[in-house]
């Protein structure tokens, strides 16, 4: 089940990815964001795993920051904040090069800027956010 899981939830980012690459729709890119969601609700234990599949799938560019940083709103994980600082701290030179990780920090904020786009944000303003 672990393994089926690990693999669902990297296919609905890999669609998300897709899509964002191909329609250039936040809309129809949410779907698969919230079936990760539902991923991650479902097996709490695999957490590790996922914070691990995130990273090298972000490391490898095969999904951007908009994936992560959707997740990151929502969920606050403290492991991919720390990795993203991390990162840009490691930079030769951030403001260049560290853009995408600045996105996935600023995901962490209440005032979010992409959180307009998606009606899972839209809807439950002033709910806060998952942490577990």
């Amino acid at each position: 089940m672990a393994a089926q899981s690990i693999e669902a939830f990297e296919q609905a980012l890999l669609v998300s990815e897709e899509v964002l690459n191909t329609e250039y729709s936040f809309d129809k890119a949410e779907p698969s964001y919230l079936r990760c969601l539902e991923i991650i609700d479902a097996a709490p234990h695999l957490r590790p795993q996922i914070v691990a599949l995130l990273i090298e799938l972000f490391r490898e560019k095969k999904i951007s920051d908009e994936p992560v940083a959707f997740l990151m709103h929502r969920l606050r994980w403290p492991e991919i904040r720390e990795w993203a600082e991390a990162q840009l701290v490691g930079m030769r030179n951030p403001m260049a090069n560290g853009r995408a990780l600045e996105k996935v920090l600023m995901a962490y904020s209440d005032g979010w800027e992409n959180k307009e786009f998606y009606e899972l944000f839209r809807l439950n303003a002033g709910l806060g956010v998952l942490r577990k």
